[in-house]
């Protein structure tokens, strides 16, 4: 292992520490003024609980930080993951201090970088380091695809948040169409998660966003978003268990082809 392969390795154990602590800090310091609380809710914003999957995404990026010193993991940590960890730990800590001033544009703008980076991690990782174990999967692969998947939820929401708000008489038509049409992005990016790693498919960054789609439902009321909300939650997370259930009526179907001949 070469000195530069240590510095990156501990650049990453620093930079997770700071993701944490500014994570935790985020989600547990109170809103600097009751105005940007309140500007800061729209016609998507999710309930609350969806922020704890923050929760599992650090334990797995933990397990990253230490895996990535064991020799099974040092080609996927180096090579696949590389820089690209530190710079997506900060251009995510960056966009979460921004929406939490009320810098929803700039917030934003930063969310749409970080989807960048943890695209190039997701992406690289699926095509060039494939899993050989279970440590592998759990690691390397699974947080980032539960961080990318996160991210993607998160740009939707930031998007309305940036340009839209909460009106006295409710949503208007081009509102609710327009907050409806997100909910379809966010079940195809879903559906394309599975359909893109196809033998197994990605459940991990699907799941993320049929959790994200059940805080809509749970926290709008607006009959038109809250009933599309859930029926496309239900879609999302039932989606990846379609190549398993499509295996085992294929499967049962040869088992009784003998008896229809």
């Amino acid at each position: 292992m070469s000195n530069l392969h240590i510095f990156q390795k501990v650049a990453n154990v620093v930079v997770y520490l700071f993701f944490l602590s500014a994570t935790v800090y985020s989600i547990v310091s109170p809103y600097p003024d009751n105005g940007i609380a309140h500007q800061g809710q729209t016609y998507i914003t999710p309930s609350y609980w969806i922020e704890y999957i923050w929760s599992l995404i650090h334990i797995l990026l933990g397990g990253f930080v230490i895996y990535q010193w064991f020799e099974p993991a040092h080609d996927a940590a180096i090579h696949g993951v590389g820089w690209h960890f530190v710079i997506s730990v900060l251009l995510n800590s960056a966009s979460l201090a921004l929406i939490k001033s009320g810098h929803y544009i700039i917030g934003f703008i930063f969310v749409l970088l970080t989807a960048s980076s943890v695209s190039c991690v997701f992406y690289k990782l699926t095509k060039d380091y494939p899993t050989s174990s279970v440590w592998d999967k759990l690691f390397i692969h699974a947080p980032f695809s539960l961080w990318h998947g996160w991210i993607v939820f998160t740009a939707v929401i930031t998007l309305f948040q940036a340009f839209t708000g909460l009106k006295p008489d409710g949503p208007s038509v081009w509102i609710r169409i327009l907050v409806i049409l997100a909910l379809f992005f966010l079940t195809s990016t879903a559906v394309g998660y599975v359909e893109y790693k196809k033998q197994k498919g990605d459940i991990t960054g699907a799941l993320v966003i049929g959790l994200g789609l059940l805080a809509i439902f749970t926290n709008q009321h607006d009959s038109w978003i809250h009933w599309t909300a859930l029926t496309l939650a239900i879609i999302t997370l039932l989606y990846p268990a379609r190549p398993y259930v499509f295996r085992l009526v294929g499967r049962s179907s040869e088992e009784h082809a003998p008896l229809l001949g």
